[in-house]
C-alpha cells in the first residue's frame, strides 16, 4: 500500500481558491490523493526498470490520472489541472507518453508531496536478536491489512463470484508461506550484494505476494491475461514473471519440467514434411545435422560454441557466456536479425536487433554469427520458417489478415505469423502435460509457457509416459521435457542456532524471574 501526504501549503491554497462548500477543497484533495496512490501502488506492482528506480519515476498515464481524479468548484475545473496551473502540482513528467508507442508517462513526485510504501515499514527493525515466532507475528500482518491488499490488487473480484467465475479468471498458486518468510529474512539479514533500491524491489514484491496469499489462506489468485498469439499471462505480480529465486521462494520445494528447445523442437516437427514435398530422396538427418545436433547434444553444442566466441579478454564468466549464449540461440530460433544495424519504430523510437542487446560485445556478436554452427542452423532454421510461412498462406490465409500479425504499414509479418503459429502449438502440447500429469496423480503448482511446475519429481516411467503421449498426439517425436529441481527457503543454521539462544536466554530469565518472586535459588 502506498500512503501519500502533502504539504499544508497545497490543502491552504486550495481550500482559499475553493472556500465553499466548507469540506470541498478537503474532499477533492483526498480523492485526488486516493487515485495518485493506486496509480503508484500499481507502477510499482508492474515493476520499475532500473532507469526508474535510480530516479524515483514512476510509469503512469497523466490523462488517467486527471479524468480520474476530482473537478472542483462552480466550473468542475479538474483538480489534477488546477494544481499544475497554480504551481502546486505533485507530479512533474519526466518523459511523455505516447498513443503509437503504447508507453505511458514517467513522471517524479514533487517537493510538496511524500511518499510511504506500507509494505517496507519495519523492515529494517528485522535483526539476527528477533525469535522465529517474532518474525512470522511481523510478516503475517494482520487480516485487515491483508485483506486491504488483496483488494488492492485484486479491485475486480467479488465475493459473490462462483467457483467457476473464479476459474475463468484466475489461476491459483499455492505458496509456501513459511519458504517465502525465509526468503524475505534472508533478503532483510543477508542477502549483501544488492543495492538499496533493488533489495527494496524484490522485498516490496515479495511481501506483496505474502499479503496477498494470506488473504486468501496461502493461495495466491492470478487474473488471467490471455495473448492473442495463444499464451496466457497474468495482470501484476505472477509466478510466471517475477525472478526465479523468490519463484523458488513462492513455491518452496519442487520439480520444473521445461519443453527442451520448444521452437526448435516445434519447426523440426515438421521437417520431414518439408522434404518430402521437396527433395523425397534427401538424406534427413544430413540436411537438418545441425538442428539435430543442437537438440540431441546441445550441451556438447553449447560448449564448442562458447569456446570459439569467448576469448580470455572476456567481462563474462564461464556460467554467464552460456546464458548468453542460449539467449542467443533462441532469439535466432524466432528469427532474429543477423544485422547489427537498429532501426527508428514508426513512433520515432529507437531499436537495436535483440542479439545486439544479448551479445553487447562486438567482437563477440561477429564470432557468434561468423560460427560455422551458428551459419548452418540458421539455414537451416530459414529453411523450415519459409517452408512454414508457404504453408500458412496455402492452408491458413485468414491468418495473415489478422491486425496483430501485421505490421505498422499494414503487410503480414512474417516473425509474428509464425510466433502466433509457435505458441498455439505450445500451449496445446503444454495441455498434453498437464492432462497426462493429472492422471498420473501429480499435484500441478503452476504453468509457464513452455514449463510446467509439480509438487515431486516424475518417475522415469511416468516421464517417458507422458513424452509418448506428446508424440503420439502432436506427430511430432522431437519434444522432450527436462527436469529441474526447485530448493525453496529454508531455515538456515544461523536461524536454528539463534533459536537455541533465545530459548536458553528465555529460559534464564524465567529461572531468575522465579528466583525473585518465590526465592528459588537459580540452577
Amino acid at each position: 500500500m502506498i500512503h501519500i501526504t502533502t504539504h499544508p501549503i497545497v490543502l491552504e491554497s486550495l481550500q482559499k481558491a475553493f472556500p465553499q462548500p466548507a469540506n470541498a477543497a478537503t474532499k477533492a484533495l483526498n480523492k485526488y490523493l486516493a487515485v495518485l496512490s493506486n496509480m503508484l501502488f500499481e507502477a510499482l506492482q508492474r515493476g520499475q526498470s532500473v532507469e526508474e528506480r535510480k530516479l524515483n519515476l514512476f510509469s503512469i498515464s497523466t490523462a488517467e490520472l486527471a479524468l480520474r481524479g476530482p473537478q472542483i468548484g462552480k466550473k468542475k475545473i479538474r483538480l489534477h489541472k488546477w494544481l499544475c496551473d497554480n504551481d502546486l502540482a505533485l507530479v512533474n513528467t519526466a518523459t511523455v507518453g505516447s498513443n503509437l508507442s503504447g508507453k505511458v508517462s514517467q513522471v517524479r513526485l514533487t517537493s510538496f508531496v511524500s511518499m510511504t510504501d506500507t509494505l517496507l515499514n519495519g523492515l529494517d527493525e528485522m535483526t539476527e536478536d528477533l525469535s522465529r515466532h517474532e518474525i512470522d507475528t511481523f510478516l503475517d500482518g494482520t487480516p485487515e491489512s491483508n485483506a486491504e491488499l488483496f483488494r488492492l490488487v485484486h479491485p475486480e473480484y467479488s465475493d459473490t463470484f462462483s467457483d467457476a467465475e473464479v476459474d475463468s479468471m484466475y489461476d491459483s498458486v499455492q505458496i509456501d508461506i513459511n519458504s517465502l518468510k525465509n526468503y524475505i529474512e534472508w533478503l532483510c539479514l543477508r542477502a549483501k550484494l544488492y543495492s538499496i533500491a533493488k533489495k527494496n524491489d524484490l522485498l516490496r514484491q515479495a511481501r506483496l505476494v505474502l499479503g496477498v496469499a494470506l488473504a486468501r489462506n496461502g493461495c495466491l489468485l492470478q487474473r488471467k491475461k490471455p495473448s492473442h498469439f495463444g499464451r496466457t499471462y497474468y495482470h501484476g505480480i505472477s509466478v510466471q514473471n517475477v525472478n526465479k529465486q523468490l519463484r523458488a521462494a513462492m513455491l518452496g520445494h519442487c520439480w520444473e519440467y521445461d519443453m527442451r528447445s520448444s521452437v526448435v523442437s516445434w519447426k523440426m516437427g515438421f521437417a520431414s514434411e518439408y522434404l518430402l514435398e521437396l527433395e523425397p530422396s534427401a538424406d534427413f538427418r544430413r540436411i537438418f545435422s545441425t538442428s539435430i545436433e543442437y537438440l540431441e547434444n546441445k550441451k556438447s553444442f553449447m560448449v564448442t560454441v562458447q569456446r570459439d566466441v569467448f576469448d580470455i579478454s572476456s567481462n563474462a564468466t564461464s556460467d554467464l557466456q552460456l546464458i548468453l549464449l542460449k539467449q542467443a540461440m533462441t532469439a535466432l530460433s524466432f528469427g532474429a536479425r543477423m544485422s547489427a544495424r537498429g532501426w527508428h519504430d514508426h513512433d520515432g523510437t529507437w531499436n537495436n536487433p535483440a542479439l545486439v542487446d544479448i551479445l553487447k560485445n562486438g567482437e563477440e556478436r561477429k564470432r557468434f554469427l561468423d560460427h560455422i554452427l551458428v551459419r548452418s542452423f540458421v539455414s537451416e532454421q530459414n529453411m523450415l520458417d519459409g517452408y512454414l510461412y508457404s504453408q500458412i498462406k496455402v492452408h491458413a490465409p485468414a491468418l495473415l489478415k489478422k491486425i496483430e500479425l501485421q505490421t505498422a504499414g499494414g503487410r503480414p509479418s512474417k516473425p509474428k505469423v509464425l510466433a502466433y503459429m509457435y505458441q498455439h502449438a505450445e500451449s496445446s502440447v503444454m495441455d498434453v502435460v498437464r492432462d497426462s500429469l493429472r492422471e498420473h496423480g501429480y499435484t500441478i503448482l503452476a504453468r509457464i509457457h513452455d514449463a510446467i511446475i509439480v509438487s515431486k519429481k516424475l518417475s522415469l516411467d511416468d516421464r517417458d509416459e507422458i513424452q509418448h503421449r506428446m508424440h503420439d498426439i502432436t506427430k511430432n517425436p522431437y519434444w522432450y521435457l527436462t527436469p529441474k529441481e526447485i530448493k525453496g527457503f529454508e531455515a538456515s543454521l544461523i536461524d536454528e542456532k539463534r533459536e537455541i539462544e533465545l530459548h536458553k536466554d528465555r529460559i534464564a530469565a524465567d529461572e531468575r524471574r522465579a528466583a525473585r518472586l518465590y526465592g528459588i535459588p537459580p540452577q
